[in-house]
Formats: structure tokens, C-alpha cells, sequence
């Protein structure tokens, strides 16, 4: 039941950063110390090698080392990750990474072994050898600076030949090289300029580099020759926009996107066949919206005008309605229709009463969004009208039940209702001491509805309306700020990492950083066969089936 009593001031709130940082109450404070007591060990992290079908990264692949033609595929390698494209199918497969971070820094060359398909890998150092069919990675080191690599068409499968600045030597599988003689017919990796030779339109094209927005400088790395199968032309791998092929006689690249346009990942939504991403503004990279197919075949890159890009930098929630997605930023909320590539932007001068949109819901068509002052609810074309005007606090996140706009705020968890001007407190708040802390998260189970604070769950009974306070769930996730409701669990997001939890009971598993994350949780987003994970270091796919559902 939801009382009379106002809500009145819950304080002043700092700008939008990357999770909001929450200013915790002396309650929960004290919580926070009680669990870090009362933590159990065995919730600690279990780093593991993981297969690529239980867990994969994908990140940044604008930027490319080395490309290679095999028979069947195109490789392209990045300073993290090697991913192939398939030319006859039309779709990507990877991304495969060494066990060893770093491996592939420093990588110039790639070459496609003629015989089986494998990939030979060359750096200063030394080398790699990585074979697709079963995903195994071997390398080795050559006495010297390697200064030329090849491979020896009157020997087909023989190894890879590289000439140091001692000599020749002859690498092979299982990481070995030895003393050897000069390729009798080596066949060396091409080059840009080989490329620029052979179709001088790649030179003249070069504008086109300039994909993405506002004109960032882009420049050709690395090109091999497509024949046969992949038609008659050129695949170039570039610094910033990714692979291109250039067909013979074409006029412009094709690009053939892979990946996300930058590692840091802010919001996620879930869509027939995968997921879309939003990437937030770097230094070397404007804000983006993508889609990333659930089985890593097929991408898409969505970056605005472009000689604007969108107008945000930060973004926090992303929902769907009917064709279009609706992006929390901190710019305002951004309508974006990926079908056409337009957008459309509500800020304070439409409605919002601050551009700083800390989350959306959307629920039967109904969008509200909570700013870092107060609600607003999307009224039409023209843009949001406020709720419960007399709330200015900031709404750090909302759910949508009927005519009901719940609302959490730094003082717990409030509603709004028709006809009153500021936000009501439900009954049981006064009952728990818990309850009147930070609400950082809402989501619903069926009808529950389900409250995140920074230390553990609370959710509404929908046929009592009584509210329960869920156990400490320790200091392994560190203070949580997002909770979504997969098909058969809970999962949480905090600072250090991700959580698998149930109603009233410890959590199940955690998955923390650096051994299972590559970085700080941002977002999370679940659909029937995956968790989707965004950090500021790229996004994490995880098989339900693997970590628990």
C-alpha cells in the first residue's frame, strides 16, 4: 500500500558518471562491513580457461594488424583477437584469442597456410601458429629480430621461413624452429602498396577512410589478395574503420564490420537474433550504437550524421518500442530508429527536467524516464511532460506497473501516482531500516517487483503488497548497481564483477574481474540462451548453460 507520507528532499546529486557513485546511508554502511565479516569463501572468483562457446569478448576491431586469404576464410588480426570472415556464407566466426594476454601485440604479418587453413602469426620476436579447425595456438621464439617472413610454394605445409638478423631459420608446429635456407619460391605476404599497384583506385579512394565521424584520421594497415572464391579484388585492413574489400573496377570499399567501433560499452538491449550495443565517447572514438548477432556472425554499426555523430557522450539505459530504441543519456533521451539511422533527442527543452537521464522503462508502449531532477513521461512527437512536479531529487531508476510509476531514489523506494505531485511512500518502508536506502535498480519477475540496493535485494509481494529485505550478499561484487531477471535467476552487476542470485538466498556463483571480466561491469542484458555483459573493456557473451541459470 502506498501512504500519504511525501518524499520531501532526498539531496543533492553529483554529475552523471559511469554508474552514478551512490552516497550509501549509515545503515548501509554498516551492512557493507557486516558482510565483509560474514563473507563466505567459497563465493571468492574461479578464474578458468574458458571455451569460446561459453564465454567470448568482443571488443574494438576497428584497428587492424595483418589480414590473410586461406581457402576458406579471411583472417584479420587485432592487437587482442583474431576473427575470420567467411565470403561464400557472408558471415564472420570467432573471435579467438591466445591464452596468453599480449600475444598478439606487436603482430605485422599473417600468412594462411596453403595446405590446412592454419594461420602463421609474425612479430619482431617471434612468431604464432593458430589452427581454426581446432582452436589451438602454439608459438615460438627465433634468435635475433625477425626482418622477413615467408612461406615456400615448392614446399606447401613445410613451416614458416624467417630470416633474422642472424640467418634463416625454418619454423614449424609445436613452437620449434631451426636453422634453415632461404624459401626457394616464397610467397610473402602482400602490402598496401602491393594493393595501391595493382588497383590504383585504392590510392585515389582513400577519402572514403573517412568513415566515421566528424572525419577522424584512418589510414590502410594491411591488404591481401582476394582470388577465387571472394571474387576479384582487394581486403584491406585499416586504423579505425575496420576491413574493407575493393573489388577490381569499384569505385569505394565495402566495409565488412566485425566487432564494436570501441571496447567501452555503456547500455544493452536484447532483439530478435542478438543484441544491441551502445558505446560511449573516447578519445579515439565517437559514440555508437551496434548490433551484434547472438552468434557473432553478422554485425552492424550505427554512428549518426556524419558530421555529428550522436549528440551524447555517456549513455546508462537502452529500451526497445515497436521499431526504435530509446537510449538514457546524458544528453538527454535519444529516439533511434536503426531501420533508417535517424534519431530524434529530448532534453530540457522537451519536456525533461534534466537532460542527465539516469534510466527508462517502457512497459505497453508507455515510456518514463528518470532524470537527475524529477520524472517525465513520453507524451508524443513533441516530446516528455513532467510527473509528480514537485520531485526534483534525482530518479535513479523506475519501473512501470499500470498507471503506477515506481521510483528509486537515495532515500528508497517511492511511487508515482496520478494526481498527486510528488512521490508517495509505500506503507512498509517504515517497517525496515533497509528499506530506506539507495534503490539503484528495479526490474520485474512476472509481477514482482524487484529492487536492487547496494548490498542486496528487495522485492513487493503483488497479491500482499508487503515488502522483504533479502540477505548480504558479502563484498565479492562489491556495491551493485544493476539487476536484470533471466529465465530462471537473477543476475547482478557491481563494481568488481557479475552475480547469480534467487529470492532470499545467497548468491549461487560470481564471476569477477580480471579472471572471468575484462573489465568494469557497466550493463547487463539476458535472452534465452545467453548473458550479455557490457564493460569498459568490451562485451562479454556468456552461455546460460555454463555459468548456471
Amino acid at each position: 500500500m502506498v501512504g500519504k507520507r511525501r518524499m520531501g528532499r532526498i539531496g543533492r546529486i553529483g554529475r552523471m558518471g559511469r554508474m552514478i557513485m551512490l552516497t550509501l546511508s549509515a545503515f548501509s554502511a554498516l551492512s557493507a562491513l557486516s558482510a565483509a565479516l560474514s563473507a563466505a569463501p567459497s563465493l571468492s572468483a574461479q578464474s578458468r580457461d574458458w571455451s569460446t562457446e561459453d564465454r567470448a569478448v568482443i571488443g574494438d576491431f576497428t584497428s587492424i594488424a595483418a589480414v590473410a586469404v586461406s581457402r576458406e576464410r579471411v583472417f584479420i588480426v587485432t592487437p587482442t583477437a583474431v576473427a575470420g570472415w567467411d565470403p561464400q556464407s557472408q558471415r564472420w566466426v570467432g573471435p579467438w584469442q591466445p591464452r596468453e594476454a599480449g600475444a598478439l601485440q606487436g603482430v605485422t604479418v599473417a600468412l594462411a597456410d596453403p595446405l590446412d587453413g592454419g594461420l602463421w602469426l609474425v612479430r619482431r620476436s617471434g612468431w604464432l601458429r593458430f589452427d581454426p579447425g581446432i582452436q589451438v595456438w602454439e608459438q615460438g621464439t627465433v634468435p635475433g629480430a625477425i626482418v622477413d617472413a615467408a612461406l615456400d610454394q615448392s614446399a606447401p605445409g613445410g613451416g614458416l621461413f624467417l630470416r633474422t638478423t642472424g640467418g634463416w631459420y625454418l619454423a614449424q608446429r609445436g613452437g620449434l624452429a631451426l636453422p634453415g635456407l632461404a624459401p626457394s619460391r616464397p610467397v610473402r605476404a602482400a602490402t598496401i602498396n602491393d594493393a595501391i599497384r595493382a588497383n590504383p583506385a585504392i590510392q585515389a579512394g582513400s577519402a572514403a577512410l573517412q568513415l566515421t565521424n566528424r572525419l577522424r584520421n584512418v589510414r590502410f594497415t594491411a591488404a591481401a589478395r582476394a582470388d577465387g572464391f571472394a571474387g576479384q579484388g582487394w581486403f584491406l585492413g585499416t586504423s579505425g574503420a575496420g576491413l574493407l574489400y575493393m573489388a577490381d573496377g569499384a569505385g569505394l570499399p565495402q566495409p565488412l564490420q566485425f566487432g564494436l567501433p570501441s571496447d567501452a560499452v555503456d547500455a544493452l538491449f536484447t532483439g530478435p537474433g542478438g543484441v544491441w550495443v551502445v558505446t560511449e565517447r573516447t578519445p579515439t572514438a565517437d559514440p555508437g550504437l551496434s548490433f551484434v548477432a547472438g552468434d557473432f556472425g553478422t554485425f552492424r554499426w550505427l554512428q549518426g550524421p556524419r558530421a555529428t555523430g550522436f549528440p551524447f557522450t555517456e549513455a546508462r539505459r537502452m529500451v526497445g518500442r515497436e521499431s526504435d530504441l530509446w537510449v538514457a543519456t546524458d544528453g538527454g533521451v535519444v529516439r533511434i530508429t536503426p531501420r533508417t539511422e535517424e534519431y530524434v533527442r529530448y532534453d530540457d527543452g522537451r519536456g525533461l527536467p534534466d537532460p542527465r537521464v539516469l534510466d527508462l522503462a517502457q512497459r505497453r508502449g508507455r515510456i518514463v524516464a528518470g532524470t537527475a531532477h524529477g520524472l517525465a513521461s513520453f507524451a508524443d512527437s513533441t516530446g516528455f511532460v513532467r510527473l509528480a512536479p514537485d520531485f526534483a531529487d534525482a530518479a535513479l531508476a523506475v519501473a512501470l506497473s499500470g498507471d503506477t510509476v515506481w521510483v528509486g531514489t537515495r532515500a528508497g523506494l517511492f511511487a508515482a501516482v496520478p494526481g498527486e505531485s510528488d512521490l508517495l511512500a509505500p506503507e512498509a518502508a517504515r517497517a525496515s531500516a533497509a528499506m530506506q536506502g539507495s534503490v539503484v535498480d528495479l526490474t520485474w519477475r512476472a509481477d514482482t517487483l524487484i529492487a536492487l540496493l547496494p548490498d542486496r535485494l528487495l522485492w513487493r509481494d503483488p497479491a500482499t503488497g508487503r515488502f522483504t529485505v533479502g540477505p548480504l550478499f558479502g563484498t565479492v561484487l562489491g556495491r551493485l548497481h544493476t539487476v536484470v531477471s533471466g529465465p530462471a535467476a537473477l543476475y547482478l552487476a557491481g563494481e568488481q564483477g557479475i552475480g547469480i542470485a534467487g529470492l532470499n538466498v545467497p548468491l549461487r556463483r560470481s564471476l569477477t574481474i580480471p579472471g572471468d571480466l575484462p573489465g568494469q561491469v557497466t550493463d547487463l542484458a539476458v535472452d534465452d540462451t545467453y548473458l550479455w555483459v557490457g564493460t569498459l573493456r568490451g562485451l562479454v557473451r556468456f552461455r546460460l548453460d555454463a555459468i548456471g541459470r
